[in-house]
């Protein structure tokens, strides 16, 4: 019985059917998404049956350059600090930046609620940090700067 994957399967086909939403059969389903400021990015919401935890992913199009992954480093840790639901993560072999939000659904029933929360959360943090991770991976701020320019706005 796939649970967890048919209701997250629903409610992303009702709330963004126009982002060309691709199914695996499996337990993943993809599509891109641009906000309102313009940016572009992939999501990726995956169902674990046996787990019975779901994970919602933001995914920067682009990786981060060897020659920036240091400093991209540290503007994730420092935006992860306070963060108090979901994490950035970096992936230092191949440079891949996401944003994770998940929730643990064992006898829980999936509802709409539950579902937006995780991914609305995910999608605002991801759109908030999106321009100074860009300007960091570009060589264009420190993380510092580029924290300070986020999290003082």
């Amino acid at each position: 019985m796939a649970r967890i994957f048919d209701a997250l399967k629903a409610f992303l086909r009702t709330h963004f059917e126009e982002e060309g939403l691709e199914a695996d059969d499996e337990d993943m389903i993809s599509f891109r998404l641009e906000d309102e400021d313009g940016h572009e990015w992939g999501c990726l919401a995956v169902a674990e049956e046996q787990a019975e935890q779901v994970m919602f992913y933001s995914v920067v199009l682009e990786t981060v350059v060897a020659e920036r992954r240091n400093e991209v480093m540290r503007f994730v840790t420092m935006a992860n600090y306070g963060m108090q639901v979901g994490n950035f993560e970096l992936d230092l072999e191949d440079g891949e930046v996401r944003l994770k939000t998940s929730i643990d659904v064992e006898g829980v029933p999936l509802d709409d609620r539950l579902l937006h929360n995780l991914v609305e959360l995910n999608l605002m943090m991801m759109g908030l940090y999106f321009e100074g991770l860009i300007a960091v991976m570009h060589g264009e701020a420190t993380a510092e700067e580029a924290i300070a320019q986020v999290e003082d706005d």
